[in-house]
C-alpha cells in the first residue's frame, strides 16, 4: 500500500503550535517563581528563626573577635615577666614563758631561815605566802604564831596554834608555844594546862621548860615544878 503524499503546510503549523505552547509555560513558571521570591524577601522572619548572615557582617565579628583576643594577651603578658609577690611569713606571737610552780615547802623554808635570823618582818610575809598555797600548812602555821607573838599580836598568835592543832591534834610544838602565850599574857592556869598536854606528848618539854624565858611567869608554881623542876616531871 502506498503511503499518501503530506500535505504541505500541515506539520510545520502543528510543530509551531507546540513551541509556542511550551514557551508560553516556561514563560508562566518564571513569572511566579520570581512572585515567589518577591513575596519571601517581604516576610519578617519568624521568631526563632535566624535570618541569614551576610559574609561582610561574619567578616566584621570575626575582625572584632580577633581584636578583642589581641588586646587582652597583651594585657596578660606582661605580669608574666613580672616577678610573683612575696608573703612574708607571719610572725607567731610570744608565748609567755610557763610560770614556774610555786612549792609552799620552798617559801617555808626560806621563812624558817629568816626567822632564825631574826628578820621577822620578810619571814612572816613568807609564811603567809606559804599559807596562800597550802592553808593547812601546820608548821607554817605555828611558826607564824611564834613572829605574832614576836611582835606582841597575841590574838592572831592564838589563832594562828589553834588551827594548827586542829589540824594535828597531837602537835606539841602548838601546846607548847600556847603555854608560852598564855604565861606571857599572865593567864598562868591556861599556860600550865597547856604545858601539860605538850609534856604528856614530849617530855623533851621539861628541858624546853627550864631555859625559856616566855614562861618565867611560871616559875616557881607548884604545877611547873611538877613539870620542869629539878626532881619534877609527871609519872
Amino acid at each position: 500500500m502506498g503511503l499518501s503524499a503530506p500535505v504541505p503546510g500541515v506539520c510545520c503549523i502543528r510543530c509551531r503550535i507546540s513551541m509556542s505552547f511550551i514557551h508560553e509555560a516556561l514563560k508562566k513558571a518564571q513569572k511566579e517563581k520570581d512572585a515567589r521570591h518577591r513575596e519571601h524577601d517581604a516576610i519578617v522572619p519568624a521568631a526563632g528563626h535566624k535570618p541569614r548572615i551576610s559574609s561582610r557582617k561574619t567578616l566584621w565579628g570575626a575582625s572584632f573577635l580577633l581584636i578583642s583576643l589581641a588586646f587582652a594577651a597583651y594585657l596578660w603578658l606582661p605580669s608574666r615577666g613580672k616577678p610573683p609577690a612575696i608573703r612574708e611569713p607571719e610572725t607567731p606571737e610570744a608565748t609567755p614563758p610557763a610560770k614556774s610552780v610555786e612549792e609552799p615547802e620552798a617559801f617555808y623554808e626560806r621563812a624558817r631561815l629568816l626567822q632564825k635570823n631574826g628578820r621577822l618582818q620578810k619571814a612572816q610575809r613568807l609564811y603567809e605566802k606559804t599559807l596562800s598555797l597550802d592553808p593547812d600548812h601546820v608548821d607554817a602555821l605555828n611558826n607564824l604564831g611564834v613572829v605574832h607573838i614576836r611582835n606582841k599580836n597575841f590574838s592572831a598568835a592564838q589563832a594562828f596554834f589553834a588551827k594548827a592543832i586542829r589540824q594535828r591534834p597531837g602537835y606539841v610544838d602548838a601546846y607548847y608555844n600556847m603555854a608560852c602565850l598564855h604565861a606571857l599574857k599572865g593567864e598562868l592556869a591556861e599556860s600550865l594546862s597547856q604545858l601539860k598536854k605538850a609534856f604528856s606528848l614530849d617530855k623533851s618539854v621539861r628541858d624546853w621548860a627550864q631555859t625559856d624565858s616566855d614562861l618565867k611567869n611560871l616559875h616557881g608554881t607548884p604545877g611547873f615544878e611538877e613539870i620542869a623542876g629539878k626532881n619534877g616531871g609527871m609519872g
